[in-house]
């Protein structure tokens, strides 16, 4: 049962390497083998041909007694596996550090049931079948580690998750040819790796293939990494980092991936309470490089626009900008954002999806318009400083260039942009934001990333600027009524139901989505609803809005927070009509929507600020 392969010839169809190899192994399908790593060194876990799980286990300690424990690391980390980044190691039954998660190009994994048992196949009519369990038994005992019916293991690339019941769903392994979990050990370790015998049912696409393990030296550096893809096809992207990244990272460990990037969560010393009221009070600084942009060029610039986004193009002027969304013809919203007027036959959309150009692409090659559509996000990284004294902090620092000579800091208004400097960078300077407060967001070249964020923290430290995180921006963003993808929208869902129907020209004469949003603005079947909640509890996405003592759903929670400026427990929802108007009374169900509930009273969107009056200060 154990295939070993330590010659360093790796077979035709093998990945490529990514370091310098020590060692490396072949593990048959249905297989496992047992392999030793040294404290520092890389294991590389591939599965090479695609829809193959593996499952792990590793020891360390005098005679092997210490093992890593899936429940003592879910407990650590709060998650149910670990994550590359903060949140990213394995521990022993001791609490001790093991593993650590530095790359991962698959993202789907089990860290709840055993390695598959002689049992498993049993109880489904296959005695004697082989299991990853057993496997394990076998090439453990040449270490004196006592057999076990069924091995507590990390499963890699295995598609598990837990429903609404608590029931564990199974499903067919997401990996693809070639992805790969590459981990780092703290220790000295024994580790036993398998291919997963399992082929009677799906997980394994019925057929088990080979993995391939490679160790790497100590003195290698792997940056952390995570793998997405942005389509069914596309080629596999790995985690960047923005302009303002290295900066970031001497300031705070706690790295997040964010559509693609590494954005932080919160910062060392300060956390989201500190960085709220600094947004609240004073001003922080925020890296928001994460966002798309693109370029829209060419004759038909304009006219694409107009079919695909959900303002009318034809008001804007160069240098001013608009929120709305981009539709699709059942009048879902693709995703939202910000259009610029950079000129005659130049506009700039600044939105969530790599895929938003395709749609443009489509849509001008459908309609036969003359247009490029470029993307430009990696020439154009953008911070945000936002919050009462940003105004202040830019006052003395922005020097705009000579076509915008009449203007200052204190007369952009708000949804308008120019170009200028700050220390010599050049930049493109616009009042727009996203926390509810006054604020700005500066696009700048990569290259100057760095030297801008110095420049900003610097001028802002008498007035107590402060960098901010994702924690306490999605709780500025909740108070503000501000919308998330995922969450508030997503393609099946109409600005009307989102609550920006104020976004939707309807009285433009043609765009994609008119006809269906003509019907669905009459009534829309849900609309979008902020509430107060009673107690200081806080709901959930997901979780049911039921009118008062019924048991029938009315809507539905998209997000929700704590207040700290309010004092109260609110949320953003998505309620029936019937139930939308200011001061009704409902329900948020927050078990099951029977076992317990809590009452809650329907406001405005924004519960912060809701005539806007800061932001448009």
């Amino acid at each position: 049962m154990i295939s070993v392969d330590t010659t360093l010839s790796p077979e035709p169809h093998a990945p490529p390497r990514l370091g310098r190899v020590v060692a490396e192994y072949w593990v048959e399908g249905g297989t496992a083998i047992a392999y030793s790593v040294e404290a520092g060194q890389y294991i590389q876990i591939l599965d090479v041909e695609g829809c193959q799980c593996s499952d792990l286990i590793a020891f360390s300690g005098k005679h092997y007694s210490e093992a890593i424990d899936p429940t003592v690391t879910r407990t650590l980390n709060g998650r149910s596996l670990p994550k590359v980044g903060l949140q990213g190691k394995y521990f022993s039954q001791n609490m001790q550090p093991m593993l650590e998660v530095i790359q991962d190009t698959c993202g789907r994994h089990d860290s709840f049931l055993l390695a598959c048992t002689a049992k498993y196949y049993e109880d489904l009519g296959y005695p004697g079948h082989p299991s990853c369990s057993e496997n394990f038994n076998q090439v453990l005992q040449p270490y004196g580690i006592a057999p076990r019916p069924g091995w507590s293991a990390i499963n890699f690339f295995y598609n598990t998750w837990v429903d609404d019941e608590g029931a564990i769903i199974g499903g067919e392994a997401w990996s693809r040819p070639g992805d790969y979990v590459l981990l780092r050990a703290h220790q000295d370790l024994l580790c036993a790796s398998s291919s997963c015998a399992d082929d009677i049912d799906p997980v394994n696409g019925w057929n088990p293939t080979p993995i391939l393990i490679r160790i790497y030296e100590a003195t290698e550096h792997f940056p952390r990494l995570l793998g997405r893809r942005i389509a069914p096809q596309a080629p596999l992207q790995l985690t960047r980092s923005t302009a303002f990244t290295a900066r970031i990272q001497q300031l705070t460990s706690d790295l997040v991936e964010y559509n693609g990037f590494w954005v932080p969560n919160s910062f060392a010393n300060h956390g989201l309470q500190d960085e709220y009221w600094a947004l609240r009070e004073r001003a922080v600084l925020l890296d928001l490089s994460a966002l798309r942009k693109f370029e829209i060029t060419g004759t038909d610039a304009f006219h694409v626009l107009q079919l695909t986004f959900s303002r009318d193009i034809s008001k804007l002027k160069v240098g001013q900008s608009a929120y709305g969304c981009l539709l699709n013809p059942h009048g879902g919203i693709i995703d939202d954002g910000i259009v610029f007027c950079l000129g005659e036959m130049h506009y700039r959309y600044v939105g969530n999806c790599d895929t938003d150009a395709d749609w443009l692409i489509n849509v001008a090659s459908q309609r036969s318009l003359q247009v490029d559509v470029r993307n430009s996000s990696d020439r154009l990284h953008n911070l945000a400083i936002q919050g009462p004294l940003s105004r202040e902090i830019l006052r003395a620092l922005v020097a705009f260039d000579p076509c915008f000579q009449s203007l200052t800091i204190d007369t952009l208004p708000y949804f308008h942009f120019a170009t200028g400097a700050i220390a010599g960078i050049p930049l493109l300077l616009s009042r727009t934001g996203y926390t509810g407060e006054l604020g700005y967001e500066l696009f700048v070249h990569p290259d100057h990333g760095p030297a801008l964020w110095d420049a900003l923290m610097t001028a802002g430290e008498p007035f107590g600027l402060q960098p901010m995180g994702m924690l306490a921006l999605d709780r500025a963003r909740i108070e503000a009524g501000l919308l998330a993808a995922g969450r508030e929208f997503d393609d099946l869902i109409s600005p009307y139901q989102a609550g920006i129907g104020w976004a939707v020209a309807i009285k433009k004469p043609d765009f994609i989505g008119k006809a269906a949003l003509e019907k669905i603005r009459e009534r829309p079947p849900r609309v979008a609803v902020g509430l107060l909640l009673d107690g200081n509890e806080v709901a959930a996405h997901g979780q049911w809005v039921h009118p008062v003592g019924d048991r029938w759903r009315v809507g539905v929670i998209t997000s929700a927070t704590f207040s700290p400026i309010l004092n109260r427990s609110i949320a953003l929802a998505q309620i029936a009509p019937e139930y939308a108007d200011i001061g009704t009374v409902v329900e948020v169900g927050l078990v099951d929507g029977l076992k317990r509930r809590v009452s809650a009273t329907v406001g405005t969107l924004a519960a912060y600020d809701p005539t806007k009056s800061r932001v448009k200060a």
